[in-house]
């Protein structure tokens, strides 16, 4: 009899679900693509009953399963041990009812017991199971990976008092070395200092790694070495590393001890290049983290694989320094590394820790959500009163639109799980005009002008622009920044090179596509490459200010208030 597993994350933000049966990954969706807000939700103490409804609701009925037929449900969040670590810390300066006041936690503790009222409610058959946040994590990037032993590293701000969990992964067996707890937490070191600079909270972290790429930690008008600023904050030491929250600060409005080592709390994004080297001493300082904790690790197992999870694991830059310089030959970044994922985790962690099973899950992409057909579509397409034509050959079709220098929206087949579009919701350019980064920033997506571009690349074909290590796996994620071979490649490919501008170092955050994973964009990429000699073409997330499009609706919405130049959905396209 099949045994069938919902994992559910819903505790703080990026809601999301994954359906498990038999051991096989059947979907996962997060929440913010149906309800079109960014991260789901925001967290709060009495939010976390605000569960993923339209995510739960697509994915049973695109499995054709009714609630009676879920025979366990994971939750990635332990109430439990959440009360009683942060009941009693006594912090001060966090506002009354928030996090880490006692009646703060207890109405947060009531929050996520009445989301599992819920669900034993809509799903009577099924057993019920907390499960520690961290622990989720792990086995969302180490139970669907390749590897049969490895090590496993997640970090992010907190789950119920864990920052960062260190481990092995052994078969079907997750076992713990190292946990470090809040308050030296990197996660929110990052979400403060995103404040402190003009970002928000939730999306701005991303948003500073691009803009640390910009120079070096070495102030521009200052001559401060914000690095060594941060080093008095965080410290590394024997068993990881800690966190001053004397300045710091965490769960409180106060940024005053900041403010002496890195100036006045800024109203909004600041484009100069002093403030870009604050982000840089972060950056430079989270590497170090990432290498010291990597090569504990490796000290402590022995093992050439590392599995990587936790919102601070979205680092690429992080990511391939560990590859560089660690004794790691292997690593595994899963592609929903961020909340999201501890759903995947979740239903992973009950099939084989929890009920004992041996044959572990796999994902060998992150397609995981809806897809619609050609029937859907064109209905969409009539009811937006658009004109679409049905090219023989689509992807050659596309690729001389893309060379010609036009944007064109991209949307095809499943959804991607996980904050990176990996080429069935994307919108793509040429990588190697140099106005390209300029225009799809400012005419199309209407963001920052620093934010970064990234290429999608033939396999065969990321050496030639691209230094590669032995592993690429984390790149077919998008979760990877290489060096380029040469400094030509600055100019062949501009539009999805970032250059640092004081050092000269200059990177891409390339997407490996292979034929067996993405055969249609693979197809396109071979039509670049014909047409132009470059394999690569450049691909961002289809969307503006929104999360990601999950529905040809959404697509066409998107595509009609932009100012793109043509939208290829399912077989049809559609050109201004």
């Amino acid at each position: 009899m099949a045994t069938t597993i919902l994992g559910i994350n819903a505790a703080y933000h990026e809601s999301a679900v994954c359906l498990l049966r038999d051991g096989v990954i059947l979907n996962a969706v997060e929440e913010e693509r149906f309800n079109r807000i960014k991260h789901a939700k925001h967290a709060r103490v009495d939010n976390a009953d605000e569960l993923p409804e339209q995510a739960l609701e697509w994915s049973l009925r695109a499995a054709g399963l009714t609630p009676d037929q879920i025979d366990h449900i994971g939750f990635s969040f332990d109430p439990e041990e959440r009360l009683r670590c942060n009941r009693n810390l006594g912090e001060k300066g966090i506002p009354p009812g928030d996090y880490g006041t006692p009646e703060g936690e207890e109405t947060f503790h009531r929050s996520v017991y009445n989301a599992a009222a819920k669900l034993r409610q809509r799903f009577p058959k099924a057993q019920f199971h907390f499960l520690r946040h961290h622990l989720c994590h792990a086995a969302s990037t180490f139970y669907p990976s390749r590897h049969e032993r490895a090590a496993v590293l997640a970090i992010d701000g907190i789950g119920e008092f864990t920052t960062t969990w260190m481990g092995i992964g052994d078969g079907h067996t997750l076992k713990p070395i190292h946990e470090i707890s809040y308050p030296h937490s990197l996660g929110f070191v990052w979400e403060k200092m995103s404040e402190h600079l003009g970002f928000d909270v939730y999306g701005g972290p991303g948003k500073v790694m691009g803009y640390a790429c910009l120079t070096d930690p070495v102030g521009e008008a200052s001559g401060i070495d914000y690095a060594e600023r941060f080093r008095r904050i965080i410290q590394l030491t024997d068993t990881g590393f800690t966190v001053d929250n004397s300045v710091m600060r965490f769960r409180t409005r106060d940024f005053s001890g900041l403010e002496p080592l890195f100036g006045p709390r800024r109203p909004s994004i600041v484009d100069r290049y002093e403030e870009a080297s604050i982000a840089a001493g972060l950056q430079t300082v989270t590497e170090e983290v990432f290498i010291h904790l990597a090569r504990l690790l490796y000290r402590k197992t022995g093992m050439e694989a590392l599995c990587l999870a936790g919102g601070v694991a979205l680092n690429c830059v992080a990511n391939a320094r560990l590859l560089r310089e660690t004794p790691f030959r292997a690593l595994h970044v899963m592609p929903a590394a961020n909340d999201a994922g501890t759903a995947v985790g979740a239903a992973c962690l009950l099939w084989c820790q929890v009920l004992g099973n041996r044959t572990r899950p796999r994902l060998d992409h992150a397609y995981l959500g809806p897809e619609y057909s050609e029937t859907e579509i064109k209905a969409a397409l009539d009811q937006a009163g658009l004109a679409a034509t049905r090219p023989d050959d689509l992807p050659r079709e596309v690729a001389r639109l893309v060379y010609d220098g036009k944007i064109v929206a991209w949307f095809q087949g499943r959804l991607e799980f996980g904050p990176r579009a990996l080429g069935h919701r994307s919108i793509l350019g040429d990588p190697s005009r140099f106005d390209m980064r300029s225009r799809l920033n400012h005419k199309v997506k209407e963001r920052e002008s620093f934010r970064p571009f990234a290429p999608s690349v033939l396999p065969e074909d990321i050496g030639r622009h691209l230094q590669t290590p032995a592993d690429l796996d984390a790149a077919e994620y998008m979760l990877l920044a290489l060096p380029v071979v040469e400094r030509r490649d600055i100019q062949r490919i501009p539009a999805v090179i970032q250059e640092n501008g004081t050092t000269g170092h200059a990177t891409a955050r390339p997407h490996v596509v292979r034929p067996a994973v993405n055969p249609l964009y693979h197809r396109l990429l071979q039509e670049m490459k014909a047409i132009s000699g470059l394999g690569m073409i450049l691909n961002t997330s289809f969307n503006i200010s929104e999360p990601i499009v999950a529905t040809p609706e959404h697509a066409i919405n998107c595509f009609q208030r932009s100012k793109m130049d043509a939208l290829a959905i399912g077989p049809f396209l559609v050109k201004r």
